[in-house]
């Protein structure tokens, strides 16, 4: 019987976040002093110029998040491919039979990513198995969180005039201003709304209704000393792919996968599956898929060996922010900031 051999590290392995924007992302227009412009009279929700700042054609943009939550339950390396794909609408469990977990937290392990700065994943001494890797998987959690602000200017260059949510009890009553924050609400990737997914109860983001919009709007934000109800907002990753029904409900054609992707990002490819609890099962709907297997094949192997001295996990959420617009009596309306999934890269120094 062979004896799996392991290097074992102190606490340099950390999770780092890195910029890289993706040429073909929507991202946001902004002007010489870094406010986001916005078509804030428009009658149809198409309110932002897209990222080469001439046409105004899009009701959402891609942005860097100020603060990133995710949590991991495992990591692990393998020999052997993990993903097996799905048939149709129906998913398959991954084969984690070659796999070698190097890190591992039942309850999970939050962490917060922000621009720049690194966070630890490993509380103490880490080991990594020695050996050639095609192969890793992370598995997160699919409820991921964002916490951020923007402010934003129309298109002659004056303050933006946006409807966000209130709490009043008059539903035609809007939040109002330049500046729209996230607040503590919870909204699902594939737009699924008005309904409760893992008890959660998942705003409609309505733009003509105050109760049901993710980001609250106002002239007088402070980053240095912000409202206290400036807060995490939670997207809950429900179709991995985004593939739903024409109701939206996921029922009829929910699809917890998605194959191989090329990502010059992460030099390899990814693919994603939902899974549940157990971290090993095959979500079959919205509810019981709480977790995402992020599987990586490089393009390279990963080689650990006696000279590898630290390693990195790169984080890259450089487009996980979806900034999404609508309209109401032409009106421009902050529907939801949306947790966009993120990408995984290996950094090993030795």
């Amino acid at each position: 019987m062979s004896t799996k051999k392991f290097l074992l590290f102190l606490s340099f392995s950390v999770l780092f976040f890195f910029l890289e924007i993706n040429a073909n992302a929507e991202t946001c227009h902004r002007d010489a002093s870094g406010k986001i412009v916005v078509d804030d009279e428009s009658a149809d929700g198409t309110d932002v110029v897209s990222h080469d700042g001439t046409t105004w054609n899009k009701d959402y943009c891609n942005e860097v998040p100020l603060f990133y939550k995710v949590k991991i339950y495992e990591a692990m390396f393998c020999s052997s491919d993990p993903y097996v794909d799905g048939s149709g609408d129906t998913g398959a469990d991954p084969d984690l039979t070659s796999c070698i977990k190097f890190f591992t937290n039942a309850a999970g392990k939050e962490l917060i990513i922000q621009p720049n700065l690194k966070s630890d994943l490993f509380d103490g001494n880490i080991a990594l198995p020695i050996g050639s890797f095609p192969y890793s998987v992370l598995m997160v959690d699919n409820e991921l969180g964002i916490k951020h602000y923007e402010t934003y200017v129309d298109t002659g260059g004056e303050d933006a005039d946006i409807n966000g949510h209130h709490t009043v009890a008059d539903n035609t009553a809007f939040s109002n201003g330049k500046t729209c924050y996230t607040h503590n609400k919870t909204t699902s990737f594939t737009g699924k709304n008005n309904a409760t997914i893992h008890g959660k109860t998942i705003i409609s983001t309505d733009p003509a209704k105050r109760n049901a919009l993710g980001l609250v709007c106002t002239d007088s934000f402070d980053p240095n000393n912000p409202p206290s109800d400036y807060d995490y907002t939670t997207e809950i990753i429900d179709s991995i792919d985004g593939t739903c029904d024409a109701s939206n409900d996921c029922d009829t054609t929910f699809r917890p996968y998605i194959g191989y992707q090329d990502s010059s990002l992460i030099s390899g490819r990814y693919a994603g599956v939902l899974v549940q609890d157990d971290l090993q099962t095959v979500g079959t709907d919205r509810n019981n898929s709480t977790r995402i297997a992020y599987i990586i094949n490089f393009n390279t192997p990963a080689v650990i060996d006696e000279d590898v001295k630290a390693f990195e996990m790169l984080f890259s959420t450089s487009e996980s922010v979806s900034i999404d617009w609508g309209a109401a009596n032409d009106v421009t309306s902050a529907v939801k900031l949306g947790a966009d999934p993120f990408q995984v890269k290996y950094n090993f120094t030795r």
